[in-house]
């Protein structure tokens, strides 16, 4: 995925960030915190990791679905997407 280069510190960014949360979640279960705090610390990894999905997802379509001037090479994309998303949303 080369048009991912473009992208790539704040991809980077992202992931760094979501890896700073996993590892506060991490601590957070490893001491005696409030379940309600880990709670919402769960829920931010899971918007964070969402978030970047999209992302990578949005650029995906852009570049391997809506571009390729082919229909046999679209439609291998959008089969592929789906079975992305298929092992995504289980």
């Amino acid at each position: 995925m080369t048009h991912l280069n473009h992208n790539q510190p704040k991809l980077l960014a992202r992931v760094r960030r979501i890896r700073g949360q996993v590892e506060a979640l991490e601590k957070a279960l490893g001491s005696d915190i409030d379940c309600t705090a880990v709670l919402t610390q769960v829920a931010a990894v899971r918007g964070a990791a969402q978030a970047l999905m999209v992302e990578l997802l949005a650029d995906h379509l852009r570049h391997h679905v809506a571009a390729p001037d082919s229909a046999d090479l679209r439609q291998d994309a959008v089969d592929e997407v789906t079975g992305i998303l298929k092992s995504y949303l289980k």
